[in-house]
């Protein structure tokens, strides 16, 4: 069931970020993955590193890290990222090359 939702999700992000929805989405998208991977990183790295410095003792402390904050990090930075995407200012698309002299 788990394996189903992770495919469909990632199917989607790829649908997003090759613009099928739209210029505007695949904008949203990319940038609100910055701050996804970030706060879910910060999540694994708590969950995997946490548990061993409290607890050495417990062998199952890094899953808490791999399985549940780091994934949940990810999420709610994403979430976080798209609504201040929504919210913002209009997504501007990166910068290119700029004009020559």
């Amino acid at each position: 069931m788990i394996l189903i939702i992770l495919v469909a999700a990632l199917a989607l992000g790829v649908l997003v970020l090759n613009g099928n929805f739209g210029e505007r989405w695949r904008l949203i998208v990319r940038g609100a993955m910055r701050p996804a991977v970030i706060v879910g990183g910060v999540g694994f790295l708590l969950g995997f590193i946490g548990p061993m410095v409290l607890t050495p003792g417990a062998n199952q402390g890094p899953m808490l890290g791999i399985f549940i904050t780091g994934p949940l990090g990810f999420l709610v930075g994403l979430v976080w990222g798209i609504g201040r995407e929504l919210l913002g200012t209009p997504p501007t698309p990166p910068p290119g090359p700029g004009p020559r002299a």
